[in-house]
C-alpha cells in the first residue's frame, strides 16, 4: 500500500473503527458520474442529430411540398399517401401539404379524397424538400 493509500491517525483517534475508509471509494464515484454525464450527452447529441439534416441526408429521407387544388382551382382538402410506404399527410384548409420523412429516389405521390385517388411520380431527394407545385385533383364521372 502506498503512503498516499494509508489510513491517517484521525482515523484512529477512537480506537480502531470497524469499518475503515475506502481510499479509492471517491475516485469510483468520481469515475462513475463521469460515466453518467458521458452518457447523457452521448444521448443528447443523438437526438439533436437525429432531427438535423445531417441525418436526413445520411439515412435518405426527403419531404415532398406543393399545392393541391380542384378542377375549378380552388384549395383541395384531401389526404397524401406515398405508394410503397406507410407514409401519409392531409392537405391544409389553403391546399397546401408538407409530406416529412420520404425515402429518397423515386416515388409515387397519391392526392386523395373519399372515392378516388390520383397517382404523381416525384423524386425525392436525401435531406431536401421538393416542391412539386400545384397538383390537380380532377373529379370523375360518378355513375
Amino acid at each position: 500500500m502506498s503512503f498516499e493509500n494509508s489510513p491517517s491517525l484521525d482515523e484512529f483517534k477512537d480506537g480502531i473503527p470497524e469499518k475503515l475508509s475506502d481510499p479509492s471509494a471517491r475516485k469510483k464515484r468520481i469515475r462513475t458520474l463521469v460515466v453518467i454525464l458521458l452518457v447523457f450527452l452521448l444521448i443528447l447529441f443523438a437526438s439533436v442529430f437525429a432531427k438535423s439534416d445531417a441525418a436526413a441526408v445520411l439515412s435518405g429521407q426527403g419531404s415532398v411540398s406543393g399545392q393541391a387544388i380542384d378542377s375549378k382551382g380552388n384549395p383541395f382538402d384531401g389526404y397524401l399517401f406515398v405508394l410503397g410506404t406507410d407514409i401519409e399527410a392531409q392537405t391544409q384548409s389553403d391546399g397546401t401539404f408538407l409530406v416529412e420523412d420520404v425515402p429518397a429516389g423515386a416515388r409515387v405521390l397519391v392526392l386523395a379524397n373519399e372515392y378516388a385517388g390520383y397517382e404523381f411520380p416525384i423524386q425525392v431527394i436525401a435531406g431536401e424538400t421538393v416542391s412539386v407545385g400545384q397538383i390537380q385533383f380532377l373529379p370523375t364521372a360518378t355513375p
